[in-house]
């Protein structure tokens, strides 16, 4: 019963944590727009890839950071800076817009994937989190092995939210070409957000 419900909650945990548009699954849009899908789709493996690290290491401290919830304030403070850079990163590219040629090396859309999910500092605390309540209400179970097969579940879940952000680029592609052209404002906004909502939760 564990191990289904471990696999089965770990892939909705993953697909809850790529459901609002951020900077893993909106470059997974554009990898597919300047790639093609089978670039965005090494893209969202090499995520995927990142992100069952991550998620084994929020599932094998748990108990660590349960007991030291200073780290969770650190990891919001660093997150504010590293937010507020990539607004303005992406503002600058907003107004001083490059045309690039899309590569078509899918190894290298692979180890961008792995790169951009590492970003994301705070998918450990995410994943902690998500997998303690879930402990807690007595869905899964996180003792191994049970733990390992909820890891896996998020990095199956992982890579199916971050492919279907890939194929979906593609009918933004042919349909939506005002919001591809203004993604980089789009994103600016997003992390501009982000950072503020960090800075409230912190310092409040």
């Amino acid at each position: 019963m564990y191990i289904f419900n471990n696999l089965f909650l770990g892939v909705g945990t993953a697909l809850l944590g790529l459901a609002l548009p951020g900077l893993i699954n909106m470059t997974s849009v554009s990898m597919s727009l300047s790639r093609g899908l089978r670039g965005g789709l090494y893209y969202s493996l090499g995520g995927a890839t990142t992100i069952f690290f991550q998620a084994l290491i929020g599932v094998a401290f748990a108990g660590y950071l349960s007991k030291h919830l200073e780290v969770f304030t650190s990891l919001r403070k660093i997150a504010i800076l590293i937010f507020l850079i990539l607004s303005i990163v992406f503002f600058y590219q907003a107004l001083y817009p490059k045309v690039k040629e899309g590569s078509k090396r899918t190894g290298t859309s692979y180890l961008v994937g792995m790169a951009i999910a590492a970003l994301n500092i705070l998918n450990v605390p995410f994943y902690f989190t998500s997998g303690t309540f879930l402990q807690t209400t007595g869905w899964v179970k996180l003792t191994m092995p049970f733990g390992s097969f909820f890891v896996v579940g998020v990095a199956v879940g992982a890579f199916l939210g971050l492919s279907a952000y890939a194929y979906f680029a593609q009918y933004i592609d042919r349909r939506a070409q005002y919001f591809v052209r203004n993604l980089n404002y789009f994103l600016s906004g997003l992390f501009l957000v982000l950072a503020i909502v960090q800075v409230i939760q912190v310092y409040q």
